[in-house]
Order: structure tokens, then sequence, then C-alpha cells
């Protein structure tokens, strides 16, 4: 017979391991001045930001800065048949736990290193002394850093135009076929 205590513990392990609830959230409408970044379909790997000026049926008209001795918006247009992919920036977010986990890994090799000394100093830490003090340091350190650094958030805007599930609108575009972002 089972106690209640073991009966509550499988719901807190069923309920842990359950699936998260999804919230649908409405598509990110790009206004003008948005942080946006597209690819081409002649490279949908490339990513080139922008600032937005218009999307239209037609065309996407944008700003890029162009860097040098005298950095420069530079307007530009790209037709939306040549676009493979486009985003827009919805928020930053920090690195804290990827910082972590990095300078964890880090610091546990620095602690296995150091573990393989052999001293009978008794100054000398153990092997897990030196393991657990170079994983922490090295957490530490590493959530420090990436809190500290900070990455954009992009979320994908449909075109207009463009059904998401056309095959003919996620078909390649040669570069012959207009894929130049050139000023006109």
């Amino acid at each position: 017979m089972r106690t209640p205590r073991s009966i509550v513990l499988m719901f807190a392990v069923a309920a842990a391991c359950a699936p998260p609830r999804v919230v649908t959230t409405p598509e990110p409408v790009p206004e003008a001045g948005s942080r946006i970044r597209y690819s081409l379909r002649s490279d949908p790997s490339k990513f080139t930001k922008a600032r937005m000026l218009s999307l239209g049926a037609d065309s996407l008209a944008f700003e890029r800065l162009i860097a040098g001795d005298r950095p420069a918006w530079v307007a530009d247009r790209v037709p939306t048949d040549s676009i493979a992919q486009l985003q827009v920036r919805i928020g930053r977010r920090g690195n804290a736990g990827r910082g972590a986990l990095i300078g964890g890994g880090i610091g546990f090799a620095l602690g296995a290193l150091c573990s393989l000394g052999d001293s009978d100093n008794w100054l000398q830490p153990t092997a897990g002394e030196c393991i657990a003090s170079g994983v922490l340091t090295g957490a530490t350190t590493g959530l420090l850093i990436g809190a500290l650094s900070r990455s954009d958030v992009w979320a994908p805007v449909p075109l207009p135009g463009r059904r998401p599930d056309d095959p003919a609108a996620n078909a390649p575009v040669t570069a012959a076929a207009g894929a130049s972002s050139r000023p006109e």
C-alpha cells in the first residue's frame, strides 16, 4: 500500500514533466522605424539588419547603417518577391543562463586540470575541491558576463500577399530575378 506522501510525489513529478501551456500571440506588425532583418531567397541564411520605412505588396523600403568614417543611414528598397524571410525585433534578453553553462564547463575543465597535480602539501586541495571550486567560480563568472551581455529577440513577419502554406511563395528566386539590394 502506498503512503499519501508517495502519491503526492508522483503527482508532482507528473506535473513537472507535463508540457508547458502554449499561449498563441498575434504576429507582430512592423511599423515605420522598427528594427528589422531580412534574408533574400538567393541566400536565405544571410540576414541584413535595417530600419523599416514601409512594407507594401510589391517592395520593402528600409534604411541601412553604412559604417565608415562618417556613419550614415542609406535608404534602399527590395522587391518582396525576392525576400525569403522578414523578421522584426520584439525585444532584448540577457544571456545569464548560457553564460553560467559555458563558464561552468570551462571551470570544470580547469578544475579537472587542477586535480591532476600530485602534491603531499597540506595546502593542496583535493580533486573534488578543485572541480567544485572551478565549476562554481566559472559558473559565477559566466553568469555575470552573460547577464551584462544582451541579445536581440526576433519574430517572423508574414509578407503581404504571400500565404505561408503556398508552395510557390517559398520557391527560391535566382539572383537574376531581382535579388539585388542596390538602390534604384
